[in-house]
């Protein structure tokens, strides 16, 4: 398991951001949140995540322009994708867009800590 890693999580639902925040924190890493597409770009630019858990439904800028400004701007940075929206178009759109990882609402602490360890493991034999 990689911990101690930099994780910004956007979700607008405080609720699930405060689940995520503190079971992550548990699980050792460095957290970050947002509660806007706006925000969550400017924290991208100052945090410098490994991985962004970002939902897709958001105030200010929606979860795909943000994905969209990431791949541009920061593209060592992965993205998973955590949402409410989970049709099979939704799911291909999101990958067809560069996400890295896709799971959706509800999901439990453990399917997110998976995609993050997928994503940092791949990112650990990618790039070194």
């Amino acid at each position: 398991m990689i911990r101690g890693r930099k994780i910004l999580i956007v979700e607008d639902e405080k609720e699930t951001l405060t689940f995520l925040a503190d079971g992550l924190r548990r699980l050792e890493f460095t957290v970050e949140t947002s509660e806007d597409g706006k925000d969550a770009i400017q924290k991208v630019q100052d945090f410098m995540p490994d991985v962004v858990v970002l939902d897709i439904m958001l105030p200010q800028l929606d979860g795909l322009e943000v994905l969209r400004w990431i791949k541009k701007n920061k593209p060592d940075v992965f993205v998973m994708l955590a949402t409410g929206k989970k049709e099979i178009d939704d799911i291909k759109k999101g990958y067809s867009m560069e996400a890295d990882y896709y799971v959706t609402k509800p999901y439990t602490i453990d399917e997110i800590l998976k995609g993050i360890n997928v994503i940092l493991s791949f990112k650990e034999t990618s790039f070194n």
